[in-house]
């Protein structure tokens, strides 16, 4: 599809770019997309779909759904969101979609998120691959990972991983006692934001290159945390404390020890 231009409204409408049951392949070029009704996403996918240069906005609903086993990718588009949250990775257990890992590869282009997390997940695996793009929610979460309607009561929440390559991110990481997530940050990119502030998380993760930075902004709890810049001079505190688990054994480098971090927190075991 090149250069269409697509507009629903009411409650409920289909969503503008989307595969059916049994998965597909879209490919969108250019064009401008436009959601009023609730519970109507810009792009829902079962399948696998590119959007490249593009205008999307959703008024009423999430921007982009990923369910189950599927994909979508955008590159260099300007996506809003006005309710709900950005992205929805997720799997509703109605056959319309595989159960697996859903990917979403947000490559350039701008990402705005009115209202709740800007990456939401629940009942699924999913990767989020992003870079370069320009991303801003307005509630402080980045991602929220957790148990909903969907699945089985007790294991129903996400295991999600963002690669972050050349990209800005601001927003906290909250996830519940179900859910795990892994962030890994390379090339110059950087995280502004608290990991895990609660304590909820079933586990989480963190890693940076030598590049990478992570400037913290709340009292943070990572199960696991890898750093090339042995120094931890890339992670800016802000007085606040980062506690890792000395039992893990990613964590051996860190020899039970507590560092002091540049701003006056520092990196220390869980007692």
């Amino acid at each position: 599809m090149d250069e269409v231009n697509i507009t629903t409204s009411g409650n409920g409408a289909a969503a503008a770019i989307a595969t059916d049951r049994g998965g597909g392949t879209i490919i969108a070029n250019g064009g401008t997309i436009l959601t009023k009704g609730n519970k109507s996403p810009a792009i829902y996918s079962t399948g696998d779909i590119k959007v490249s240069n593009a205008t999307l906005r959703s008024i009423a609903s999430e921007a982009v759904v990923i369910e189950g086993k599927n994909s979508i990718t955008v590159e260099n588009c300007s996506i809003k969101s006005e309710k709900n949250y950005g992205v929805l990775i997720y799997q509703s257990m109605s056959g319309d979609a595989a159960v697996g890992s859903g990917t979403l590869t947000v490559n350039g282009g701008t990402l705005t998120v009115q209202e709740g997390p800007v990456f939401y997940s629940t009942n699924t695996v999913g990767v989020i691959n992003l870079k370069g793009a320009k991303i801003s929610g307005s509630s402080g979460i980045l991602l929220k990972a957790g148990a909903d309607q969907w699945g089985n009561p007790g294991s129903n929440g996400s295991d999600i991983t963002i690669n972050a390559d050349s990209q800005k991110l601001n927003g906290n990481i909250v996830l519940d006692k179900y859910s795990t997530a892994a962030i890994l940050l390379k090339n110059g990119s950087a995280l502004e934001g608290a990991v895990n502030k609660d304590k909820t998380a079933k586990s989480v993760s963190i890693s940076l290159d030598s590049k990478s930075i992570w400037k913290v902004t709340a009292d943070s709890y990572v199960t696991a945390i890898t750093d090339s810049d042995r120094n931890l001079a890339n992670i800016f505190s802000n007085g606040h404390k980062v506690y890792y688990d000395s039992k893990n054994k990613d964590n051996t480098w860190l020899g039970g020890k507590t560092i002091s971090l540049n701003g006056g927190g520092k990196l220390l075991p869980v007692i």
